[in-house]
């Protein structure tokens, strides 16, 4: 029930998360990188389309997923029940 007295967003801070979530997940290596891969891959373009899946979109989508899942502020937060040396390591 925190929740409920929080305040709510302002225009500014929905702003603010939108461009990190563009940024996380459509940055300059997500533009520029497939194409090279593509090229270095040949044949083998299906390994390397899966591979840059998996580390450009599944797990940038699940870290995303795991902060907001938690109401966790920060990396922080989602490692430190498995201990602080953990949590300040990650």
């Amino acid at each position: 029930m925190d929740s409920l007295t929080e305040p709510k967003l302002k225009t500014r801070d929905y702003v603010v998360v939108a461009s990190m979530l563009f940024g996380l997940f459509f940055g300059a290596g997500n533009l520029i990188f497939p194409l090279h891969l593509g090229q270095l891959a040949g044949a083998n373009w299906l390994p390397a389309a899966l591979g840059f899946l998996v580390t450009a979109v599944v797990l940038p989508l699940l870290s995303v997923l795991a902060i907001s899942a938690t109401h966790a502020k920060g990396v922080y937060d989602v490692g430190l029940p498995l201990g602080k040396w953990f949590a300040l390591a990650s």
